[in-house]
């Protein structure tokens, strides 16, 4: 039985943040240069937090250039806000998913997200879910999307001592850019529209697969199944 690697986004994928992080960061640039709404004008679907921060500080002409700091006092942020808020949600079947194949001995998780490290796990750990994922690759960087997901496989490569196959590795996301990364890689990818993207919206980028939602869990497990048998 061949390994299979699974690479997760988390907004939108695995779980519903209902726009904490872009609260949080709000409140990091107030806080750190009185700006209020900084992130209003910047777009976040998909991109890394990198990125979004150095976007922001373009809009508001900030002149700083260690994009650290920032991310150390958002860190601050969200933990605050984490703890005032009950509405961010693990997303449907994705409970089912990680607890089902706990003890498949072939199947790893990892992430490859735009978050950064500190807000993935934040994010996470909040709903239990941090546990699952021992590695991954995160949005601290100035880089392509997709590179950040090659370093997630690298990760994952030496930290399990395992080779993984590209028919074997899945990129999963709610974004076209997660669907992008797939291609650019040649590795399957797997959309799902419980993020900012419809189904039909999805569609049109050509994913490996493609879900409505992954409530029916057993149909995203059968897919693994289905094409390592291919």
């Amino acid at each position: 039985m061949e390994n299979i690697l699974l690479i997760w986004d988390i907004d939108g994928t695995l779980i519903d943040s209902k726009g904490i992080g872009r609260k949080a960061m709000d409140k990091t640039l107030f806080n750190l240069y009185n700006i209020k709404e900084g992130f209003k004008n910047v777009s976040m679907a998909g991109r890394l937090d990198y990125q979004i921060v150095k976007k922001a500080f373009e809009i508001n002409e900030i002149t700083e250039d260690n994009i650290n700091i920032f991310f150390d006092k958002y860190e601050e942020m969200l933990k605050e806000e984490l703890k005032c808020s009950e509405t961010s949600e693990i997303l449907p079947g994705i409970n089912e998913i990680l607890e089902g194949t706990l003890k498949q001995k072939n199947l790893f998780h990892i992430l490859g997200t735009g978050n950064c490290e500190k807000g993935a796990r934040l994010k996470l750990s909040h709903l239990g879910l941090n546990k699952y994922f021992k590695i991954g690759g995160f949005g601290d960087e100035d880089c392509e999307r997709w590179e950040i997901i090659k370093k997630a496989i690298e990760k994952a490569k030496s930290f399990y001592n395992i080779d993984f196959k590209k028919r074997n590795t899945y990129v999963i996301g709610d974004t076209p850019l997660d669907i992008e990364c797939g291609k650019i890689l040649e590795l399957k990818s797997v959309a799902v529209a419980t993020g900012g993207y419809s189904y039909e919206e999805l569609n049109k980028y050509k994913p490996d697969h493609l879900f409505q939602s992954f409530e029916a869990f057993e149909e995203f497990l059968s897919i693994l199944t289905i094409d390592e048998q291919l």
